[in-house]
């Protein structure tokens, strides 16, 4: 038996050694687009505001948020503040590079881009419309990121 097997090996071998294989080489192209994305999260930020007769009389809120954007691509992002109207007569926004005042249009923020996740902290001053009364209402401004 161990003859035979050693016999097999030989042959195995020797028709081994004589076997060739062909090789081919072929090249392709491939190309892969990642669509641009800004992706804002509320980090803190009050989905409703509670007006109180103090709110009121003051004329005003002050309300903090803070937001992480994630954005991928290098020529930037904009922040885009838009109001809803109804309870105020503008809203103040500060903590960007200026003070912004968001009346009655959308205002865009240009903001480079960078490494990582931007985290952005600002201060709303809802300044409230006279005719508004007590209660609870949807936050009067809406806040987005869009890619360049």
């Amino acid at each position: 038996m161990l003859r035979s097997l050693g016999g097999v090996l030989l042959l195995a071998m020797v028709a081994g050694a004589g076997a060739r294989a062909d090789s081919r080489e072929a090249q392709f192209l491939v190309r892969a687009t990642v669509p641009a994305r800004a992706n804002l999260a509320a980090v803190e930020q009050p989905t409703h505001l509670s007006v109180s007769e103090a709110d009121l009389a003051r004329g005003y809120m002050d309300v903090p948020a803070r937001y992480v954007v994630e954005s991928n691509t290098r020529e930037g992002w904009l922040l885009r503040l838009s109001p809803r109207l109804g309870i105020t007569r503008h809203v103040e926004v500060r903590g960007l590079s200026a003070t912004l005042v968001v009346q009655g249009d959308e205002v865009e923020v240009y903001r480079p881009w960078t490494r990582g996740a931007e985290h952005i902290e600002v201060d709303y001053r809802f300044v409230l419309a006279p005719d508004v009364e007590p209660g609870t209402y949807e936050l009067p401004i809406h806040v987005a990121a869009t890619p360049l």
